[in-house]
């Protein structure tokens, strides 16, 4: 029993909610923008937004699938055995079954943030198609032009659409996992989201600094 413990005690500990930094402040001035540079400055503000939150829900998502893995692992130590159908108390199944519906919500909630993100950029390409239509300057605010913000969009957008489907394989997995490595490595694959790479933290601070919503 004792070794069970402390195999559940390390698990959760392995799979805490990682600690983010603080989110960049958006500038407090105004300028009364109209046309191209409104609808791109508050599209990039709908993605800082969108990622924000897509940062929170990931963080409650982590949580929950901890709790997930902790319970999973607990019965297959208790067992002895893998890759076998176990005979589940009931109160387990009824908790690994409300854990089920919360990861359900999350990876919805993610599902959403993704569309939004998709919505900025069909706006920011047309805004481009415009824009070259209209034989425009290319410069929208410092140095990007509209192109840029579309093609900026469109990879941070598909990054986080791919995370999403790994997710969403992820949540129809894990809630029937029967080995202690598939539980582990569904588990990681969700904290460490390997789809969304540093490039696009740097995309999106490059946004918001053209844009005027940072110094």
């Amino acid at each position: 029993m004792s070794h069970k413990n402390d195999a559940v005690n390390n698990l959760s500990k392995l799979f805490s909610p990682v600690r983010i930094t603080s989110s960049p402040k958006y500038s407090s001035k105004t300028v009364n923008l109209t046309g191209n540079e409104r609808q791109i400055k508050d599209g990039c503000a709908d993605i800082y937004n969108a990622i924000q939150k897509w940062t929170k829900t990931n963080r409650e998502g982590t949580e929950t699938i901890t709790d997930m893995a902790n319970i999973r692992i607990s019965l297959l130590l208790e067992s002895g055995e893998e890759n076998v159908e176990k005979p589940d108390s009931s109160s387990e199944l009824q908790k690994l079954e409300s854990l089920c519906e919360e990861l359900a919500t999350c990876v919805q909630k993610l599902k959403k943030l993704v569309l939004k993100m998709k919505t900025v950029e069909s706006k920011f390409h047309g805004v481009n198609n415009l824009s070259q239509y209209r034989n425009e300057s290319d410069v929208v605010f410092q140095t990007w032009s509209a192109k840029d913000f579309a093609s900026a969009a469109e990879e941070i957008t598909s990054m986080y659409q791919k995370e999403w489907k790994l997710k969403q394989s992820i949540y129809e997995n894990i809630c029937h996992a029967i080995s202690r490595d598939s539980v582990m490595f569904y588990t990681l694959a969700w904290v460490h989201q390997p789809y969304i790479q540093e490039r696009a933290e740097l995309l999106l601070q490059s946004m918001l600094n053209e844009t005027g919503h940072v110094s």
